[in-house]
């Protein structure tokens, strides 16, 4: 209790002594007085009026005896007379009869006939002869009033009241003299005191108790800055303590009482205290014991380190990070969004384009080296996308590494196998060595392993002019550990020893020209040197400039004790494995049925082009909810679904498949590259997936897979698809090679696309198969365009966009070049709500829809009408 009013600061510790000290004085008079050792007043007065009473009684029994009543009377009136305090006299006979009447004695008694004696009314019986008479009934004044105000005015209480109060007043004169000449405070002279006072850093000593004996004037501006020079006796432990987090602390959580209970220093404890003003202070605390010579603690000294501001700015730090972070994220969602946005486009652009290089066009004069450049260019940013996309992961630390049992000179020699033909073409040497005996298999990532060497082999190529690459095989010993390495050997321009670290951060190259001179985005090395220690090895390089340069690549080859190791000979033998599908083969497919999900009409055609050609039947949807009813109703034997659809998506719609019980193959089409995204769709149902642009190898391969196809010489894919023909009645599908007239006819120039009057013409329009496709787009485009114009004019903003974004989309994959421009530009004015920029390029649009034709002299109004 003493504690809690401490704590509350009701009184100072000089008063609780004071307090205590007459307390003990009172109690020293109480019991004096209940042993009697001190004089009581109301007791004699008691003892007094009893012995008037038996005198009075006495006298009463004698003149009964004597017969004489007026002498009775005259001697109780005499009697109350000499007596003040006795106000009324009553002689009552044993019947109860009031016989004798002093002082309106029936007025003032209040007792019953039974009634016993107190102070104020005596009963005191009379006998007769030697039997019960009556007796005599005296009334005194009361010693002191009923109730509690009785209480107090008994005598011992106000012998303790001014006991209490004088001894008080004493005890604080004393105390005050006392407490000055015995304040330990003042065990340390004033000028030592003074140099605490100074420190930044708060000081507290507390006795073995864990009472607060000294304090220096920051630790009492930081615990009580209402009263700094108020900390003495008190414990520290009574102020509000808590964690960094703000979670409360419990007292034996606090460094000094774990101190006190163990002996042992607490060093560097980070604690927050609530101050008497309400303000939350950080501190750094440390609490350490100051021992005799017989290592027994005589105090304890605590410093406190305000560390609020540092705090404060680490909160500010943590908030600044969680933005940062909340902004990779949105980059990382950005990328995956634009993975999508980009790749789609890309899709038809090289599904097209390899359609045609695998023999739709005519491969000869210009049509066939445009195309050719059409195709690299293609890759070429497919492959700068994929690098961005992949620098994004390694920068963000999202990138993962499998862990799966692969053979790195089966990686290393496939690499070689693709990259010979770019080798030759520089007359260059491309060889693999294998020096020594190698693990058959060891735990990594394959596919990253494939693209660090893919980049590293095709550096090497790409910046040698003479010589020859040269990939190393070894294992190294390192720290009791085998490393699997691979060397990759060049002889061509090499780099400066200040600029071999360099060229693994990102978008930079050695030398300021060799982005000009051989081109790239200098972000090779850093995604490859990410990839390597994902899998927990790393790259170096070595080079020595104008002679070569030799990049390292190491990797953990974990536990080899089970992993049988294979001589140089026998790894030169696996490591040639089984030989790709030559260009003349073709895949044969089984008669089977698949559903082709896009909402993408041009990539729903392309796929079926791609499919019909090998002999496969397709049907078309067009978003999620179309190819449950469509699954619902026929037999399909595998689907290929699109990711992003209006009215229901991909994921949803593979998931509704399989909640109704559908076992079919459902193969995601997904333009998403991310890390982890594999993982969604697994959860969602999907059976596999393939990214866009479609890679139509490992589209078919895909497909062999899952349906049982085959590759078979192309005569005999030739003569099972004329079989194929005449067993189900369907026109011959096969793609025919365009002239060069068709070619000559593509608009291709920026002047060309100016002129009014010049013919646009699709680059796709003489193909069979594709034409079909083409003629249908300029079916649309009358409408579509007219949709739009009565869309600006009643300001639908919304479906103004859309009908843009399908002319941007179409356009394009459909061969006409000139209309990509204008429908960007008006999706973007429609989604900024510019109605004039929208009417503009509307004008536009409805002048290079003028201008298109489906062959060299046919109107887009003319074939309309036909179609009509």
């Amino acid at each position: 209790m003493m504690k809690r009013l401490l704590a509350r600061r009701w009184l100072s510790t000089r008063m609780y002594l004071v307090v205590g000290l007459s307390a003990l004085a009172v109690s020293v008079v109480l019991a004096a007085t209940f042993l009697g050792l001190v004089p009581d007043a109301e007791t004699q007065t008691r003892q007094h009026r009893t012995a008037l009473a038996e005198t009075i009684a006495i006298t009463t029994s004698a003149l009964l005896n004597d017969a004489e009543p007026e002498a009775l009377l005259a001697t109780l009136s005499f009697l109350r007379e000499r007596n003040p305090a006795l106000l009324s006299i009553g002689v009552r006979a044993e019947s109860g009869d009031l016989l004798i009447d002093l002082g309106e004695h029936a007025a003032r008694w209040s007792p019953g006939p039974h009634a016993a004696s107190t102070s104020a009314e005596i009963i005191v019986p009379v006998w007769q002869a030697g039997q019960a008479w009556g007796r005599i009934e005296l009334s005194f004044q009361p010693l002191r009033a009923d109730g509690w105000l009785g209480q107090l005015q008994e005598p011992s209480v106000k012998l303790a009241a001014f006991v209490f109060f004088a001894c008080g007043m004493l005890f604080l004169g004393y105390l005050k003299r006392m407490l000055r000449e015995l304040d330990p405070s003042r065990a340390v002279p004033q000028r030592v005191q003074a140099a605490y006072d100074t420190l930044t850093e708060g000081l507290l000593v507390l006795d073995p108790k864990g009472t607060i004996v000294m304090a220096n004037g920051s630790a009492g501006r930081l615990l009580d800055p209402a009263h700094p020079g108020a900390l003495l006796y008190r414990s520290p432990s009574d102020f509000s303590w808590g964690s960094l987090d703000g979670a409360p602390l419990a007292r034996d959580e606090l460094p000094w009482e774990r101190a006190l209970a163990t002996g042992q220093p607490q060093n560097d404890q980070f604690l927050t205290v609530i101050d008497t003003a309400g303000l939350r202070y950080s501190l750094r605390a440390n609490c350490s014991p100051m021992l005799d010579d017989r290592r027994q603690a005589l105090a304890f000294v605590i410093s406190f380190q305000d560390i609020t501001q540092l705090e404060r700015h680490r909160t500010e730090l943590k908030a600044a990070k969680e933005h940062a972070d909340a902004a990779s994220q949105a980059k990382s969602q950005f990328l995956a969004n634009m993975s999508h946005e980009i790749r789609t486009p890309m899709n038809a652009i090289l599904g097209f384009t390899e359609v045609l290089r695998r023999g739709g066009l005519a491969r000869s004069g210009d049509a066939a080296r445009h195309l050719d450049i059409i195709h690299s260019s293609g890759k070429h940013l497919l492959n700068l996308i994929n690098d961005i996309l992949d620098l994004s992961k390694v920068e963000s630390g999202h990138l993962e590494a499998e862990r799966t049992p692969f053979a790195p000179h089966a990686v290393a020699r496939e690499v070689i196998k693709t990259l010979a033909e770019r080798a030759q073409h520089k007359a260059l040497a491309l060889d693999i060595e294998f020096p020594q005996a190698l693990p058959a298999q060891i735990s990594g990532d394959a596919a990253r392993l494939r693209q660090i060497l893919t980049n590293l082999v095709g550096n090497a190529i790409k910046f040698t002019e003479r010589g020859g690459v040269r990939v190393v095989l070894r294992m190294q010993p390192q720290a009791g550990a085998m490393r699997y390495c691979i060397d990759v050997c060049d002889s061509g321009i090499g780099i400066p020893t200040d600029k071999l670290e360099s060229v693994f951060e990102p978008f930079v190259q050695a030398e300021s020209s060799t982005t000009r001179r051989f081109g790239g985005t200098g972000l090779g090395l850093t995604i490859s040197r990410g990839f390597a220690r994902a899998m927990g090895g790393d790259i170096v390089a070595n080079s020595v400039l104008g002679q070569g340069t030799t990049f390292s690549v190491w990797l953990d080859a974990g536990d080899l004790s089970a992993t049988p190791m294979l001589q140089p000979g026998a790894l030169a033998i696996e490591a040639d494995g089984p030989a790709s599908t030559p260009p003349t083969m073709r895949w044969s497919f089984p008669n089977a049925q698949v559903l082709v999900v896009d909402d993408g009409a041009e990539n729903r055609q392309l796929v079926r082009v791609l499919l019909e050609e090998v002999g496969l039947r397709v049907s078309e949807a067009e978003n999620g909810q179309l190819a449950l009813d469509a699954v619902a109703q026929g037999r399909f034997d595998l689907v290929l679904m699109d990711m992003q659809m209006p009215v229901m998506d991909g994921q949803m719609a593979t998931r509704l498949l399989r909640e109704r019980g559908c076992l079919l193959p459902v193969i995601a089409l997904t333009a998403n590259a991310m890390k982890g995204f594999e993982r969604e769709l697994e959860s969602s149902g999907f059976s596999g997936y393939l990214t866009k642009p479609i890679d139509i190898d490992a589209l078919l391969q895909e497909l062999a897979q899952r349906l049982g196809g085959k590759a078979v010489a192309l005569a005999e894919a030739e003569a099972e698809a004329e079989a194929t023909t005449e067993a189900t009645a369907e026109p011959e599908i096969r793609l025919e090679r365009a002239s060069a007239t068709s070619a000559d006819r593509t608009d291709r120039t920026d002047s060309a696309d100016t002129a009014v009057d010049k013919p646009l013409v699709s680059r796709l329009a003489s193909h069979a198969k594709l034409g079909r496709i083409v003629a249908r787009f300029v079916e649309q485009l009358p409408t579509k365009r007219a949709r739009m114009e009565e869309a600006a004019a009643r300001g639908d903003m919304a479906e103004l966009a859309a009908l843009a974004h399908w002319l941007k989309g179409a356009g394009g994959s459909m061969g006409f070049d000139a209309l990509f421009e204008p429908a960007k530009a008006l999706e973007v004015a429609a989604h900024e709500d510019d109605i004039s920029a929208a009417r503009v390029t509307l004008d536009d649009i409805r002048r290079i829809e003028a201008r298109i034709r489906l062959g060299a002299a046919v109107p887009l109004t003319a074939h309309a009408e036909a179609s009509a």
